[in-house]
């Protein structure tokens, strides 16, 4: 690479230095700097040292190669030189169009709550520097915090998203968090009813407010957000089916309705249950005979919504989560969370020897790994079939 060289020159009573740069083929080109210097006699030395530092600063590091980098490659160059803690919450916004809404909330939650204050206190520490060891140390923090390890792999996966991303755009040469050890977590087995004790659950809350939601969830061991998201134009009572391609999710925007679902899988069409449909039926009149009732005073916006309260408002997630645990104390019940009435339903099936790809199905799941590990646990009738199997061999 040339030796850069210049000159200093007037202009508007102004000392200006004036830079011999080169591009990528060797074609000079001029860059005028201004020197902040009246141009008299008393202030050219003062002008010619500055221009000798200038030229210094050129020759010497790598402000002439930014100078001529390419706009891709001055991004690439200022994205590695960010602090981490500046990076993600960055990173995060440009690949907002990459995500659902739901999933968006979630990795800023992540983000703003506990990774940019722990990167914040690891002082300037940039893209281009950050290794494994600092993410390690990221793992120790939340664990001590409380986090459990299935938790932490949520993090763990976000991080490596986010530098895969600077990997992909080449801001860094690799990614830091496969230096790093990911999180390890113990299996959660979820609490579960058997058939008694469901039976016992919808007996003991037929006329809670919440009863339509907490049976829909039993028989067809929805989640939550798919069964807030049921809707009467969902279900044909004519072919008996009913369609699962809504949810309703609560986020610091309030309660949202939206038609993505968590996977592709999360689509399904499932039979409408006799019991089911005669349940629904009741409902579909009590909601139309509140409406008579309350004329003006009920809310018409979600009148497509199954799960509704008296005056036609739509049921808010929390409010499930936080008025179950309520129901189950009162009652008397075993308590178990929300949730896990999908893991019931799944047991039943599971006892009543229904195909762990059937439960898939069933259930919404994108593979069959993940029904397997979730409840291979409970799969006691092929266990049994097993020992059976093995005993009549040997015996």
């Amino acid at each position: 690479m040339k030796r850069i060289t210049g000159h200093l020159t007037e202009k508007n009573k102004k000392w200006y230095a004036v830079i011999n740069l080169y591009d990528t083929e060797g074609k000079r080109k001029e860059k005028w700097q201004g020197l902040n210097l009246d141009a008299n006699k008393g202030n050219k030395r003062e002008a010619e040292h500055r221009l000798r530092q200038l030229l210094e600063q050129y020759n010497t590091d790598d402000l002439y190669k930014r100078e001529n980098m390419s706009h891709a490659d001055k991004e690439r160059s200022r994205v590695a030189h960010m602090q981490v803690a500046d990076y993600l919450p960055e990173w995060l916004e440009s690949h907002k169009v990459n995500v659902s809404e739901t999933t968006y909330e979630g990795y800023k939650l992540m983000i703003q709550s506990r990774m940019v204050p722990f990167f914040r206190e690891c002082g300037d520490l940039k893209v281009k520097d950050i290794t494994g060891d600092e993410i390690n140390d990221y793992y120790i923090r939340i664990r001590n915090d409380g986090l459990k390890g299935t938790t932490a792999q949520r993090h763990h996966a976000l991080l490596h998203l986010a530098f895969k991303s600077a990997v992909k755009r080449r801001i860094i040469p690799s990614n830091p968090v496969e230096q790093a050890d990911r999180p390890k977590a113990q299996q959660y087995i979820g609490k579960y009813y058997n058939a008694g004790e469901l039976k016992e659950l919808l007996d003991k809350t037929a006329n809670d407010p919440i009863h339509i939601v907490i049976f829909l969830a039993a028989y067809y061991g929805l989640r939550r957000s798919e069964v807030l998201g049921l809707k009467w134009s969902a279900v044909d009572f004519e072919n008996k089916t009913v369609s699962v391609n809504h949810k309703v999710v609560q986020n610091d925007k309030g309660v949202v309705g939206m038609d993505v679902m968590k996977t592709k899988s999360s689509y399904r069409t499932l039979p409408l249950i006799p019991q089911v449909e005669e349940v629904l039926l009741a409902e579909k009149e009590k909601q139309e005979e509140m409406k008579r009732v309350m004329r003006r005073g009920y809310c018409k916006k979600y009148t497509d919504y199954i799960c509704v309260d008296a005056i036609g408002e739509l049921i808010k997630p929390n409010y499930v989560t936080d008025h179950f645990k309520v129901v189950l104390k009162e009652k008397g019940l075993k308590p178990v969370r929300f949730h896990d009435l999908r893991h019931s339903c799944a047991s039943l099936l599971l006892a009543n020897g229904v195909p762990m790809k059937m439960i898939q199905d069933w259930l919404g799941h994108s593979d069959m790994g993940t029904t397997a590990n979730i409840y291979s646990h409970i799969d006691s009738e092929s266990k049994k079939a097993s020992a059976m199997a093995i005993g009549s061999a040997l015996g």
